[in-house]
Order: C-alpha cells, then sequence, then structure tokens
C-alpha cells in the first residue's frame, strides 16, 4: 500500500455519528457508519475543499436502529 496511498485520514466515531445525522437532516439520507466517513472526514475539516469541487459518495442503509437513534441523538 505504501506504493499506492497518498495518504490516510482518521475519523472519531463522534465525527462519524455526527456525518450520520448531518445526512440524514440535511440530506434526507440513512447512512451506515462505515458510508458516512468520508463525509466525516470533509465535515471534519480534514481534507482542504476549499476552492474545490468535491464529490464524497454516502453509502449504505445498513445500520441497526439503536446506533442510528444514538447517531441522530447526539
Amino acid at each position: 500500500n505504501r506504493e499506492l496511498l497518498a495518504g490516510i485520514l482518521v475519523v472519531s466515531d463522534r465525527e462519524v455519528e455526527a456525518a450520520m445525522a448531518r445526512a440524514f437532516r440535511d440530506l434526507k439520507l440513512v447512512v451506515e457508519p462505515g458510508g458516512a466517513v468520508a463525509f466525516a472526514a470533509a465535515l471534519a475539516g480534514r481534507v482542504p475543499l476549499a476552492g474545490r469541487t468535491t464529490a464524497i459518495i454516502l453509502s449504505g442503509g445498513n445500520v441497526d436502529a439503536a446506533t442510528f437513534i444514538a447517531a441522530l441523538s447526539r
């Protein structure tokens, strides 16, 4: 992977939950935690987006109710 990867970003569980909640509230999408990681990185400012056109793929609705409710309640 050292030859192929440009870098790695890390987000916290709380940031992922916040991204799931934001996707639901603003975009009306149910997104599973793994599918919200890139969105979480963007929202947390870990990716320079100013002045750039950016596409983020939000995927998967495979999230259990308790996890989803916890993400929305934070």
